[in-house]
């Protein structure tokens, strides 16, 4: 993503500015921050590009607030540092509240992280999906990835193939997923295994559909189609929205929205 701050602000001549403003001479800088005084001075004179951590470490070094900390991560082309700007404003919520939460709507709703685990949900969501009332939802049982490829559940989501390449580009646009790739999460390993584990056809069509799934842009409202077909043999028709819920947990609403009159008596016979 291209940040304003990119071309347009001089980082380097802040952080000029700011050693000089404390009195502190390059090598003073550069013993704090622990790297070379070589180092230093090519970060300073343009010579060299720092990494993130290495940038973070002079603004450590230079005792700078987060506020002017964030137009040097900005201005030298990284992500600025949002943990702290959002701590100051959002209160993080516990898995208790957004348990309490989900039971407020009709419609199915649920709660999951980032391995699309079901952490919460109302007692509506709970009947579409199978999912026990008494049951606390261990990982990763009620994963849809972890799921995906047990024939008992992937043949009642009738547009699997598009509800899995929605998955997957949001997998490959997530800002993480180079990294991803060599090093998984540890949240989602295990539904990938447990989903490695099933089905081997389902298997073969997720890697087809890996090739052609287009990366999503990750914002803080997604959503796609969702047709799920009821034990009965109904077929329900929602919009899956997903929303951020708690952004350093990795938590977010996904609301499945019913889109006609047919799909809403089925609900209300749950």
């Amino acid at each position: 993503m291209v940040n304003s701050f990119h071309k347009s602000f001089d980082w380097r001549a802040l952080l000029k500015e700011q050693r000089r403003l404390k009195k502190l001479s390059q090598p003073e800088v550069a013993q704090r921050a622990q790297i070379s005084l070589s180092a230093m001075k090519a970060y300073e004179g343009g010579d060299r590009h720092p990494s993130r951590e290495t940038l973070q470490a002079i603004t450590v070094a230079l005792g700078l607030p987060v506020e002017e900390t964030n137009k040097v991560l900005a201005g030298a082309g990284y992500a600025i540092d949002m943990r702290h700007v959002l701590n100051e404003r959002y209160e993080p919520r516990p898995l208790e509240w957004f348990t309490e939460e989900v039971e407020r709507y009709a419609w199915p709703v649920l709660v999951t992280n980032q391995s699309s685990a079901a952490l919460a949900a109302n007692r509506t969501g709970r009947k579409l999906l199978g999912i026990p009332l008494t049951d606390k939802l261990p990982q990763p049982k009620w994963s849809f990835m972890a799921r995906a490829s047990d024939p008992a559940f992937a043949l009642r989501m009738e547009n699997w193939d598009e509800v899995m390449s929605f998955i997957l580009g949001i997998l490959k646009g997530e800002q993480r997923f180079e990294a991803n790739l060599e090093r998984m999460p540890p949240p989602v390993i295990e539904p990938f295994q447990q989903f490695l584990g099933g089905d081997p056809a389902y298997i073969t069509r997720l890697l087809r559909l890996w090739e052609t799934a287009t990366p999503i842009e990750i914002s803080t409202r997604m959503a796609g189609p969702v047709r799920w077909r009821m034990e009965s043999g109904e077929l329900l028709s929602f919009t899956g929205m997903m929303h951020v819920a708690d952004l350093w947990q990795e938590l977010a609403w996904l609301d499945w929205v019913p889109l006609d009159e047919a799909t809403w008596a089925a609900l209300r016979k749950l």
